[in-house]
């Protein structure tokens, strides 16, 4: 049985480590940060087989990818998963309950122990066939807490009732006795009571062992089948398997497994509406630590134990003692002694064989270990553990009879700043044995090269086409620190890069797999200089000639707002793409400040490669979050928001802090959300600063100027938290527009599977942008967005999938062209682009008289008419630049087409899109 271990991503602007352990049946993915989703489709490896994921932090930097991955996971048939992480996982994962919902794959979260003191017996927090994963927590040396076995965080946790409120009594948020609890029943038990049924629950009073039951039932709630396995799992464990009942168990699995999938598959919003249970759209009660601190700057070590491979089976040695074949061959093999009969010379002689007569010594289990340490403060309790504990200590230990147990061959180091050069994690490293691998993540040493180099390179190439509106993503292939400079690092220290493999059985030091070299053609274009084909530089110069004839016949004035920019981040729909990013728009309003309109998984980065993260230069992504007034997020849908959480802690890092607050405008379930995580990590959602984060409502500054909130349907506000007031929130919203400039922001009620809003922003300079989000064709942004400059509107689909678009709630690009028209907008932008179409959506414009043409002969042509451009990830356009695109189809195609066949020749992704036909009438 051959494993291996590899490095899908590393510390990047746009990723963080995340560690793929590998066998033939099976895979393991250690940390799951931002655009992990994405990494696995640049590169050759797939996630395809994955049984376990572990965390070695809650925060953001190393669990922000885990909803989109688990969303992928179900829709591909992974079968069952286990999610393993420090105290907070279960918290984490609950928090993602209003956007996450699958019903066929059972996910199982474990909780790892927090103890004070290293044990010298501890218990796997996960165990197969393949891996036994041992945990050590880590935490800063300033911290100092007790945890008893009882903790809710420990695998053999009691129940802990709910802190007296008088007699156990749970509280709503107005204060009126709703049920008792009794101390010796589960939370479950209690919610399927009369009593309970009667009167709704506020979870946010529940602690202890209450308050994680809570917990539990809401990611069952978003996992339906996790219940049956969780029951199974715990059966299991009460008996041993009979012969013949796995396999009988299998073939009962596989045909409930076929009833699963002959369901008509239900829409995840209609699920939260009508079969969510009491309280699940009601606050998560407080996370507390084990140690009693909220904010958690805890993490986890992991040590990955590989199997142990029997020995060789002497056959030959077998026949020679008359050993039968069949079932005492297989006992010998299970390394159970046999006994048996055996004729010699005549007499009838009774045999003995143990064993190690029959079979050779088995090979020693191969082993890999995550550290995960963020501050020089966590070094003392990582140490402690190998020194401290009798078990642990095997690992580190060079003494014969601890290499006849286990040999570690790879330590994956993910150090914060400061950890690497401490001398005390140089003595740790140095300790272990030499034949031990280092692969070592620090942001200081390790370089910061393109990650998606497919897409860099294709926004290379367009770069030669127009340098101002396709920029190249800003990296570096030069560390800010040499590792060689610091003095006594063991021998074998390699820094991290991406898709580097080492190999576990049999044992090899880390090298870099072949298709990552073949696959990137960005770093190497960019060093030796990107030469155009000479059809594809006819074609880019007769693009620029167009434009250059247009600027010259045009008597197009300049509007108001032209030097407005906008950035689309991330144009893609629903899951990211290799070309395409998940939503994010961004607004540079010149002399105010910043708006971004959505922000899916990735954002961050998208920023970090588009402005660049040098602080020496003026136009770094550091002054544009530190600018960042507003942050519009439409719905609850993942894709528009699941990047919210990461900026707002990249935020938060600003030293010094920002000057001005951040307007987070967006409705009362992403709000909810992310004060959960704030649980967890400080997003900076409380600063009582004048530079926090401040809380608006959409509906408050709805475009009709209502007082009150709706008080039922589907637009209710669904709370009544006090932070919900309306004329608070409309107060925030004055202030908003006073801090960019703004005559009104105004919110847009919109036709999506869920409660959405698009925007009006309207300046007090005549400029005007109206935003559509997720929407299907409606009247009200019409008319709240009359006569806008630019519309940014949703084009999901081609017109030939008008029905599809209906199911999903979704326009066609005919329908938002439409749109755009009734509005009398003077600019369309088109966005969000099914995965369908991953690089350019290839349309052919169908006008009333039949007439065929590509958009920019049928739009562009009269110097009144309306502008119409389709979006691409980090394309940079000013409002008066808008215009270039159409002129631009052409040369974009053809940039794509060979971009393809590229591709396609290296074993990348294939042409399989069609092309999008769409009417104008």
């Amino acid at each position: 049985m051959n494993w291996s271990s590899s490095v899908l991503c590393t510390l990047s602007s746009d990723t963080e480590p995340c560690i793929l352990v590998t066998f033939d049946q099976a895979k393991y993915i250690f940390n799951v940060g931002a655009n992990t989703n994405r990494a696995f489709l640049q590169s050759r490896n797939n996630w395809r087989r994955t049984k376990g994921i572990f965390l070695t932090q809650v925060r953001t930097q190393r669990s922000a990818g885990l909803p989109g991955l688990l969303m992928s996971f179900a829709d591909a048939d992974i079968p069952q998963l286990d999610i393993v992480g420090p105290p907070g996982t279960k918290h984490l994962m609950a928090s993602m309950r209003t956007y996450v919902y699958r019903d066929k794959m059972p996910v199982i979260p474990t909780e790892t122990p927090f103890h004070s003191e290293p044990s010298s017996s501890p218990q796997p927090v996960f165990m197969d066939q393949n891996l036994t994963v041992y945990s050590i927590p880590i935490h800063p040396s300033s911290s100092s807490f007790t945890v008893s076995e009882d903790s809710p965080s420990s695998s053999k946790r009691k129940r802990e009732p709910s802190p007296d409120v008088s007699s156990k009594k749970i509280i709503t948020d107005s204060g009126s006795l709703i049920a008792r609890f009794p101390s010796d029943k589960s939370l479950e038990e209690i919610l399927q009571s009369p009593e309970f049924l009667a009167s709704p629950l506020s979870p946010s009073y529940l602690q202890g062992g209450h308050a994680q039951e809570w917990r539990d039932i809401m990611v069952d709630t978003m996992f339906p089948a996790s219940k049956a396995e969780k029951e199974k799992r715990a059966k299991d464990m009460v008996r041993p398997k009979a012969d013949g009942e796995a396999k009988g168990n299998r073939k009962k699995e596989k045909g409930k497994q076929k009833v699963v999938e002959e369901r008509d598959s239900r829409n995840p919003d209609d699920y939260r509406r009508t079969r969510s249970p009491p309280g699940f759209h009601a606050q998560l009660p407080k996370y507390v630590h084990p140690d009693g601190n909220r904010t958690l700057d805890h993490a986890a070590a992991y040590i990955a134990v590989g199997p142990r491979i029997r020995g060789k089976f002497d056959a030959a040695k077998a026949t020679e003692l008359k050993i039968p074949n069949g079932k005492l061959r297989v006992k010998l093999t299970q390394g159970e002694p046999i006994t048996f009969t055996v004729n010699e010379s005549g007499t009838e002689i009774e045999r003995t064989v143990r064993p190690e007569e029959i079979i050779g010594p088995s090979e020693v289990p191969g082993v890999l270990i995550i550290a995960d340490v963020p501050t020089p403060d966590h070094i003392p309790s990582l140490t402690a553990a190998f020194s401290e504990s009798s078990f642990y200590s095997k690992f580190r230990s060079t003494r014969p009879d601890d290499l006849q147990q286990y040999v570690v061959r790879v330590i994956y180091h993910l150090c914060g700043e400061g950890v690497l050069e401490d001398e005390r994690y140089i003595e740790f490293m140095r300790g272990f044995g030499p034949q031990v691998n280092h692969v070592v993540a620090s942001r200081d040493y390790c370089p910061n090269p393109v990650t998606f180099t497919s897409a860099a390179y294709h926004q290379l190439r367009l770069s030669k086409l127009d340098s101002d509106i396709f920029i190249v993503p800003q990296f570096s292939l030069t560390p800010k620190k040499d590792v060689h400079a610091i003095s006594g690092l063991p021998p074998n220290v390699t820094l991290m890069e991406a898709n580097t493999i080492t190999n576990m059985r049999p044992p090899s030091a880390p090298t870099k797999q072949n298709f990552a070299l073949e696959l990137d053609r960005f770093h190497p274009a960019y060093a030796q200089g990107m030469e155009l084909t000479p059809g594809m530089q006819e074609c880019f110069e007769k693009a620029k000639a167009e434009v250059a004839a247009f600027i010259e016949r045009s008597e197009r004035p300049g509007m108001p707002g032209g030097d407005v920019r906008i950035v689309t981040l991330g144009t893609g729909s629903a899951v990211p793409s290799k070309y395409r990013n998940v939503s994010g728009t961004a607004i540079m309003i010149p002399g105010y400040g910043n708006v971004l309109l959505d922000c899916g998984e990735g954002t961050w980065g998208q920023l970090a490669r588009h402005f660049g993260e040098d602080e020496s230069s003026p136009d770094n992504v550091w002054r544009f979050l530190r600018d960042l007034r507003c942050l519009f997020v439409s719905h609850v849908h993942g894709d528009h928001h699941m990047g919210v959480a990461q900026l707002l802690a990249q935020r938060k890092k600003l030293d010094p802090p920002p000057s001005q607050p951040l307007y987070l405008v967006t409705i009362r379930a992403i709000h909810i959300y992310l004060r959960e995580l704030s649980d967890i990590q400080d997003l900076g959602l409380f600063d009582n600063t004048e530079n926090g984060v401040i809380t608006v409502l959409s509906p408050a500054l709805h475009w009709r100027g209502s007082d009150t909130y709706p008080e039922s349907g589907m637009w209710q506000i669904g709370g009544t938290e006090p932070w919900l007031d309306i004329n608070e929130s409309k107060k925030h919203g004055r202030d908003l527009c006073r801090a960019l400039g703004l005559k009104s922001f105004r919110t847009v009620d919109m036709r999506h599977r869920t409660r959405c809003y698009g925007a009006v922003i309207e300046s007090d300079n005549g400029w005007s942008i109206a935003f559509s989000a997720d929407t299907m064709p409606v009247d009200s942004l019409v008319y709240a967005g009359q006569g806008a400059t630019v519309l940014i509107h949703e084009a999901t689909m081609a017109d030939d999938q008008e029905e599809m678009a209906r199911k999903k709630a979704h326009s066609t690009l005919g329908q938002a062209l439409t749109i755009g028209r009734r509005m009398n907008a003077k600019n369309i932008l088109l966005t969000h682009f099914s995965a369908r179409y991953p690089k350019i959506p290839h349309y052919q414009v169908k006008s009333a008289d039949g007439q065929t043409a590509r958009m920019g002969e049928t739009i562009i042509g009269q110097a009144d008419e309306c502008a119409v451009a389709v979006a691409f990830d980090h394309a940079r356009m000013s409002v008066d630049s808008l215009w270039k695109i159409s002129f631009y189809l052409s040369a974009l195609e053809q940039s794509y087409l060979d971009t393809v066949t590229e591709d396609a020749e290296e074993g990348g992704e294939e042409n399989g899109e069609a092309p999008m036909e769409v009417n104008v009438v």
